[in-house]
């Protein structure tokens, strides 16, 4: 039975930072976990990047809040716990990648048993090339957090966070046995913790001054419902205005056109985990005679070939589990609008078979399932 409970963070000398490095570190002290996946900070400070710690003393560029991510840290989660890793995983994960790695344990790609969720608050984050630009012209993490927590403003000179952020109502964590919370709160007095008593005891922190009895603020939940209300907004026209620019199949060649074939939207995609993908098997290497044959029917034939097969195919496979975290987008050089094709096909799919993925370990996946009324008329 889930006990939820909440736990104020005493954020001293006005550095939210410090206050969850400092908490962290207990955790590992205290042996609540035996290693942690965090997103820390690259020696030049440009980038930030999930990395796996073992010792208090490799936290110190630690920076859970940072508007970035270069991969959806399930990802990294899943390396990792596979099989049984043989020690307990804390893994410091947004709102999407919690949905991933839920959707990754029912493909038997992580060891549930061995995680323990960390979930943390997320407004979105930025393109990680806007990210990088951002810090070369001085960018404040700590500030634009105290902006984003008491707005819900994002944006920083003009720069907007990615579409799947823009659209995503999900700001705070579901499925996680902690999760920091920031949103709607004074982050350079207070940062606040909700978890679950019965997966973790957090006795010993209470007792070493790191949490603190305390509940949310009233004005946190007022705050996130005004954005989630935004969001939900945002993404009907978005979708609205995609679906009518993909309304036949040529429309949709068009979108797909400056595809190259590079299959890099697969390769980030942190629920696509086959271990042989049928698009990097020798089935399309071609022998020349064929190009010059479907050519000579159809007059001519787009080079890279199969392009829409592919594109397709992934929807097929993806689109009724995609957690929405557009890392398919991110990762794309052509920046095709994968985000709003995966919404759009996805939303209709999810619907149909009343799936949410990432909502619940216990729920397959519907493409490993037969029900025999599914798909009738409702």
């Amino acid at each position: 039975m889930i006990n939820v409970k909440t736990a104020l963070i005493k954020v001293n000398g006005g550095s939210p930072r410090q206050a969850i490095i400092d908490l962290f570190k207990a955790m590992l002290e205290q042996r609540i976990v035996d290693a942690l996946i965090v997103p820390q900070e690259v020696p030049s400070r440009r980038m930030v990047v999930p990395t796996l710690v073992v010792s208090s003393d490799g936290l110190a560029s630690a920076i859970p809040f940072a508007p970035v991510a270069i991969i959806n840290a399930a990802r990294a989660v899943s390396r990792l716990t596979a099989t049984d890793p043989g020690f307990k995983v804390g893994a410091i994960l947004r709102p999407c990648e919690i949905r991933a790695l839920v959707e990754i344990a029912k493909l038997r790609q992580a060891t549930l048993e061995r995680i323990l969720i960390i979930g943390v608050d997320c407004l979105g984050t930025f393109e990680p090339t806007d990210y990088y630009h951002l810090t070369e012209t001085g960018l404040d993490v700590e500030a634009w957090l105290a902006q984003a927590a008491s707005s819900g403003q994002v944006a920083l000179n003009g720069t907007k966070v990615r579409t799947a952020c823009a659209i995503c109502n999900a700001i705070s964590p579901v499925g996680a046995h902690l999760s920091l919370h920031w949103v709607g709160c004074n982050v350079n007095e207070e940062l606040y913790l909700t978890y679950d008593d019965s997966a973790v005891n957090l006795d010993d922190l209470f007792e070493a001054g790191i949490l603190w009895p305390g509940e949310l603020p009233p004005a946190r939940q007022s705050l996130v419902e005004s954005l989630q209300k935004q969001r939900r907004e945002v993404e009907e026209q978005l979708c609205a205005d995609f679906a009518s620019r993909v309304a036949d199949i040529n429309c949709l060649l068009d979108e797909l056109a400056s595809c190259m074939g590079c299959h890099n939207c697969r390769k980030v995609c942190p629920i696509c985990v086959c271990r042989e993908c049928i698009f990097e098997s020798n089935l399309f290497e071609h022998e020349p005679a064929k190009y010059l044959q479907w050519a000579a029917a159809s007059g001519a034939i787009k080079l890279p070939a199969d392009t829409l097969l592919y594109h397709l195919t992934r929807m097929h496979h993806m689109a009724v589990s995609c957690v929405g975290c557009g890392q398919c987008e991110s990762g794309c050089p052509s920046k095709i609008p994968l985000t709003l094709l995966f919404r759009t096909i996805g939303k209709t799919l999810q619907d149909l078979f009343t799936y949410v993925p990432g909502a619940n370990v216990g729920e397959p996946p519907p493409l490993t399932t037969y029900k025999e009324h599914e798909l009738e008329p409702r």
